[in-house]
């Protein structure tokens, strides 16, 4: 879990997001289907775009159709190198999926591409979504080194893996940077 590392999202030295170019008002990110609530953006005004990726017949037919039936913009498999750009250029980054539908990725993204929780808009009825609003942006790093720890300790002390015994540690467990 997280957003990729760093160098991916790496806006040091950039624009500050409030002075960067705005290309959209609106920008909703994910993949087209139902729970992403991707139409919720056809009640926005402005310039809107919605990013997604995955198709699943019917069902992302029918978005897609009725977003560009309404003047949205849509933008298939952008790379997560200029997705970046792609926030840092929208006035508000909108997540309308429910609670099923994810979201979390592209809070975490947006906010580590300097994109202020005040110009993130989060469904109502998403609790969990907005528990990602505050707090630290962690990257995959950390959390391969917190699953790394976690491994390394309950094998530690397992009889059955040897560890611990005789003072061999059979499985060694690193994560590199």
């Amino acid at each position: 879990f997280g957003f990729a590392p760093p160098a991916t999202f790496n806006t040091s030295g950039s624009v500050a997001w409030e002075d960067h170019p705005k290309l959209f008002d609106y920008v909703s990110v994910g993949m087209f289907a139902p729970w992403k609530r991707h139409e919720t953006i056809l009640d926005k005004e402005g310039d809107r775009l919605v990013v997604g990726y995955g198709w699943r017949s019917d069902e992302s037919s029918a978005v897609v159709s009725a977003l560009f039936t309404g003047g949205v913009a849509v933008w298939q498999q952008v790379q997560p190198e200029s997705m970046c750009k792609v926030y840092r250029a929208s006035r508000r980054v909108l997540m309308a999926a429910n609670e099923v539908g994810g979201g979390e990725r592209v809070i975490l993204e947006a906010r580590a591409c300097g994109v202020p929780v005040e110009a993130i808009e989060v469904a109502a009825d998403n609790l969990k979504i907005r528990e990602f609003l505050g707090g630290k942006v962690l990257d995959t790093e950390f959390y391969a080194a917190q699953i790394a720890s976690g491994i390394s300790g309950a094998l530690k002390d397992s009889p059955s893996a040897g560890g611990g015994q005789d003072g061999n540690d059979p499985f060694r467990i690193s994560v590199k940077k």
